[in-house]
């Protein structure tokens, strides 16, 4: 999915903004501002203008400049490996420079993109490149090998089967490959698509844990907690505010 967005809030502080733990990954370029991690000293580390974000286990809070415009691409977990020319686990922070990781074709589309006015426009150039590149025999090669190691993850097909390795050999590949074990990335994606079901539903009934594979609200309460920082309700409530700091979570619902 593509997403042009823009922000414009009063004051000079960063702003916080809260996602949960993904499985999917990102392509984005900044147009105007930046986007911080905060180090465990408190100071702020500024993002690249350009980066690829990978999966993660863990809920992750950026910090964007007040005023902030952006064009990206929310990438499935075997297009952003396919992206990269390396394992997300050597990425600081998760995430990766697009200058390193693309050389000089970046410059060339960001100013192609920054010339151009029209946000749907900007985002067909974005898509157009992520989908060159992915066409590249030696990035094609790693977004079917990732798919392989996916389905047996997400329980559809048996390792022995699908990638020929034991189930240790799996899990070890697998880990260095996406960057989380394969149980991690299979709670993570139920955690992921059950966001996605209550936000547009606004479902948070035991009905809504049991169609994600839940036992129970209980259970299905702790891996929000954990995998997303917060309730399902407080996540429905603060996604759907105004100038939420949980704006991502609301990317791509209907409302």
């Amino acid at each position: 999915m593509a997403v042009h967005l823009s922000f414009d809030s009063p004051g000079t502080q960063p702003v916080p903004c809260h996602f949960p733990a993904l499985v999917e990954g990102g392509l984005v370029v900044v147009l105007e501002g930046r986007f911080f991690v905060k180090e465990p000293s408190g100071a702020f580390t500024a993002l690249p203008a350009g980066f690829v974000g990978t999966a993660r286990a863990v809920p992750l809070t950026l910090y964007r400049t007040p005023r902030l415009s952006y064009a990206g691409l929310r990438l499935q977990p075997t297009g952003t490996l396919g992206l990269l020319q390396s394992s997300p686990l050597s990425l600081p922070h998760q995430f990766a420079d697009a200058a390193d990781v693309f050389g000089q074709a970046w410059p060339q589309l960001v100013e192609r993109i920054r010339t151009e006015t029209d946000p749907e426009r900007r985002l067909a150039s974005l898509l157009m490149f992520a989908r060159e590149r992915l066409r590249d025999e030696v990035h094609l090669q790693r977004v079917r090998r990732a798919a392989l190691l996916q389905q047996v993850a997400l329980r559809a097909a048996a390792p022995e089967d699908a990638v020929g390795f034991s189930v240790r050999q799996f899990e070890r590949v697998f880990a260095g490959t996406f960057g989380l074990t394969p149980k991690l990335f299979q709670r993570v994606a139920r955690v992921e698509g059950l966001l996605r079901d209550a936000l547009a539903t606004s479902a948070t009934d035991a009905g809504l844990a049991l169609r994600h594979g839940y036992y129970d609200q209980s259970h299905m309460a702790r891996d929000l907690r954990m995998l997303a920082g917060a309730s399902l309700g407080t996540l429905i409530e603060a996604a759907r505010q105004q100038d939420s700091e949980n704006w991502a979570l609301a990317v791509g619902v209907a409302q």
